[in-house]
């Protein structure tokens, strides 16, 4: 008899928590941009570790950041996970844009890869081509790649499969050795 008077008020209780829960799921978060740090381990030149970190704001609808790059190395930008998605879908197109860290700094470059050539990338260093004036990357294709940036620059990226993107800023070219720490400003938004 005890069981079937407490059935009732296990029933009640049970509405309220689903209810609840129900609510919390249904809850909004705020659409202004948040701050972001991601932290990118790569290999430098030297084949030593290289973890460059990447400050900025991410929006559902883009990301607005600097990529801290050392001196005669490269560092690159998970854009999915800079967006806050899983990965990037076929069809979607994207506004890629990059200026130079300053007057009298580096002029690096902007290279988009799928994931399979961002593992190849710390492998492969930048080659001149004197026929065609550009820096090549033998053994990758990037998807967008812009040289010697010493101005605002910008370009679309078309997905045409479903995975992870790398946005990188690639200084490998230089010679002599420094210390210095450059921060190029990008972005990227849905266009």
């Amino acid at each position: 008899m005890l069981c079937m008077k407490s059935l009732p008020a296990f029933l009640i209780v049970a509405v309220l928590v689903v209810l609840l829960a129900s609510a919390a799921g249904c809850t909004s978060t705020s659409s202004s941009p948040s701050a972001t740090a991601t932290k990118t381990t790569a290999s430098g030149p030297s084949g030593a570790p290289v973890t460059s970190y990447v400050t900025g704001t991410a929006a559902p609808s883009g990301i607005d950041t600097t990529i801290s790059v050392h001196f005669n190395d490269y560092a690159c930008l998970n854009i999915p996970q800079a967006l806050g998605a899983d990965y990037l879908y076929p069809d979607e197109n994207y506004t890629v844009w990059v200026t130079t860290p300053g007057s009298g700094t580096i002029t690096p470059n902007l290279l988009v890869t799928d994931v399979n050539d961002h593992a190849k990338l710390g492998t492969i260093t930048p080659a001149w081509d004197s026929v065609h004036q550009t820096w090549t990357y033998s053994g990758i294709v990037p998807l967008v790649k812009l040289i010697d940036i010493t101005s605002p620059q910008s370009t679309t990226l078309k997905i045409k499969s479903t995975g992870w993107y790398f946005l990188c800023i690639d200084d490998r070219k230089e010679t002599g050795t420094s210390g210095a720490v450059y921060q190029v400003p990008v972005k990227v938004t849905r266009a």
